[in-house]
């Protein structure tokens, strides 16, 4: 009798770890969700697409609540001194845009924590790489920062004087 209990225990547990989580309220999220360049990827969509129609900032990308709070912050400052801070698209690291050879890829995740995303492409005839420090918050990946060649998001948007901004 403890035989059968056992291989029943056993065959259950295997059929378990054999079925895909089902998302709904309360289990588990997807594979996809949860893979990082998954999340970065849709963000280039409408570089890709002529005439594509952008979202307002606040809506480009999953932002992290502090990144968000940052951000906020630079564009009252912005608003208060009529001038531009963040002079330029951080997703593409420039002001205009004629991408191609877009690569999405993942550098680093720990599952539940953080992640590092690199995105690759030419834009006109620039190779240019972006790096996306990712969290984990509210149950998905949210952007915590965007790093490219001489510049860092979160110093830009938190540094008091514009004129203080390497570019």
């Amino acid at each position: 009798m403890r035989r059968r209990e056992l291989m029943l225990a056993l065959s259950a547990a295997a059929l378990a770890a054999c079925t895909p989580p089902q998302e709904g309220k309360g289990e588990a999220p997807a594979r996809a969700a949860t893979d990082p360049s998954a999340v970065i990827r849709p963000l280039y969509d409408r570089y890709m697409t002529p005439d594509a129609q952008f979202p307002s900032f606040q809506e480009q990308a999953p932002w992290s609540n502090s990144l968000w709070a940052i951000l906020s912050t630079m564009s009252a400052r912005s608003e208060a001194i009529n001038e531009p801070i963040l002079d330029f698209d951080p997703l593409i690291g420039a002001q205009d845009y004629q991408l191609s050879n877009l690569n999405v890829a993942n550098e680093a995740i720990t599952e539940g924590s953080h992640a590092v995303v690199r995105v690759t492409f030419n834009n006109a005839t620039t190779p240019t790489n972006i790096i996306y420090d990712l969290i984990w918050e509210d149950d998905r990946w949210k952007v915590d920062n965007i790093r490219g060649e001489g510049w860092d998001l979160r110093q830009i948007a938190a540094a008091p004087n514009a004129d203080a901004i390497p570019h």
